[in-house]
């Protein structure tokens, strides 16, 4: 089944229903480029949260604390397979996160923030842990290589 939860209450949600027995599954993403408000890592599905409650304890999700409704499809529950749930735990690294990092040598960007706000770049790397990318800038009509945080970058 498929909770909707308060707004950015996903992770209390999925605590209390752990305290009522109730399984549940929060998939968790590390984002790229970093949001410019909250954490680096964050729900898949902002707002819902997977869960498989035994038919007495449905009451028990619906009552829950953070738990705005229980998401429905017709006239029923929706329900997401035990396979859906299988494919995204084994897409998950060792810390329950998902990673989704893309291929970016040669993808364009916009730069969000600093001196050179505003204007387009295309990556040329990512700078080995240091939250850093290397872009090529078209300046004074060259190609010009600046290093700049991960995150005052947007892709296009």
């Amino acid at each position: 089944m498929v909770v909707q939860s308060k707004r950015h209450k996903e992770r209390a949600v999925e605590v209390n229903l752990a305290r009522e027995g109730i399984p549940t599954y929060l998939p968790l993403l590390r984002q790229w480029p970093r949001p410019a408000v909250g954490g680096e890592v964050g729900p898949m599905f902002p707002g819902y949260v997977f869960c498989q409650p035994a038919p007495g304890q449905l009451s028990a999700v619906i009552n829950c604390s953070g738990v705005v409704r229980l998401v429905t499809f017709g006239d029923g529950p929706a329900r997401v397979g035990p396979e859906v749930v299988a494919y995204l735990r084994s897409r998950a690294g060792a810390d329950g996160i998902i990673k989704i990092d893309p291929e970016l040598s040669g993808r364009e960007v916009t730069i969000t923030d600093g001196p050179l706000r505003g204007l387009a770049a295309v990556v040329e790397r990512r700078l080995s842990a240091r939250q850093r990318v290397l872009v090529l800038l078209n300046l004074l009509h060259r190609q010009t290589r600046v290093e700049l945080p991960e995150r005052w970058l947007r892709l296009a």
